[in-house]
């Protein structure tokens, strides 16, 4: 195969890589190698890197994974190192397969496809055929999916903790770090009464002071404090980044500044966790995700794409 398989819409056209090296593109890195909106031709992510990228494996007990023959930084990022395939492509979807891991013993099942006008669902299914503690304990599951995106002007990503209650402009908050391994979000308040454009998003960010929990959304069981994640968003320029998750009780928010690497600028990981309170041998698992992708309109043009989703 010569090339990554491709996906397209009216909006971009989406190439999907297993964990092969291709031109520039890294081996170890899965999931979406390019997003190219049709309006510019530049790829929303790191070109040597992914979106939608399978990272982790955890689960309670297991000891920490070292690829075979590796000591680089990749050799502790299981789904990297170990084989993936693409077992079916075609026009409208790519289908990538893991066969369960030599450590952890997870199996995948990848299917990427596309929706017109301007969606790219992800359909996760997470085969558990190990557990590494006692049969009374849980065996508690979370994996990292990291998207590094390319450049964008605005590091921020954008949520409204409780989206549906209140008014549709207000309770919205753009967050963002002081670096990589900073533990706490920078959060700042959108003011409600402000109809912002993708400049006015970083304008707006550039002038505020942060804010603290409980003012930030970062009370128990919103998004900033480790609860359930609906969706988030981002800016690409003009673009609208929207991820959308059907099952948000089982999907936790991860984010770094510059997770994709800092030259010449910065490139923000805009990162989502899977999460499962219990993951039993011989049980499989499977998440639902939808990303957007087209020019930004506004926060209620948002809601309305993550409403029109979760009614599905």
């Amino acid at each position: 195969m010569d090339r990554f398989p491709a996906l397209s819409n009216a909006s971009f056209a989406a190439h999907i890589a297993d964990n092969r090296s291709l031109g520039i593109h890294r081996s170890g890195y899965n999931g979406v190698a390019a997003l190219i909106p049709r309006h510019s031709g530049n790829n929303l992510f790191v070109p040597t890197y992914a979106g939608l990228n399978y990272e982790t494996i955890s689960l309670t007990g297991m000891p920490p994974y070292q690829a075979p023959g590796r000591t680089d930084h990749q050799a502790k990022f299981e789904p990297r190192g170990e084989a993936m395939h693409i077992e079916a492509a075609d026009e409208e979807s790519v289908v990538l397969v893991q066969p369960p891991t030599r450590h952890a013993g997870v199996g995948a099942r990848i299917e990427f496809w596309v929706e017109e006008p301007h969606y790219l669902h992800q359909d996760i299914e997470l085969t558990f055929h190990k557990r590494f503690c006692p049969e009374d304990q849980a065996s508690a599951f979370t994996s990292l999916w990291a998207s590094y995106l390319h450049m964008p002007p605005d590091r921020h990503l954008y949520l409204k903790p409780d989206w549906r209650v209140g008014r549709e402009r207000d309770g919205w908050v753009g967050l963002t770090k002081e670096g990589h391994g900073s533990t706490e979000y920078v959060t700042r308040p959108v003011p409600g009464e402000r109809i912002l454009d993708a400049a006015g998003h970083l304008e707006m960010m550039q002038q505020l002071e942060p804010v603290t929990a409980p003012e930030a959304g970062a009370a128990p069981g919103s998004p900033l404090a480790g609860g359930p994640l609906d969706f988030y968003y981002g800016l690409c320029w003009d673009q609208v980044f929207l991820m959308m998750f059907r099952q948000p009780e089982q999907v936790r928010l991860a984010y770094s500044p510059n997770g994709g690497g800092t030259e010449p600028e910065w490139c923000p990981a805009w990162d989502y966790v899977l999460a499962l309170d219990d993951a039993p041998v011989g049980s499989t698992h499977r998440w639902e995700i939808c990303l957007v992708v087209k020019s930004f309109a506004s926060r209620i043009d948002v809601l309305d794409e993550v409403r029109r989703y979760q009614e599905g």
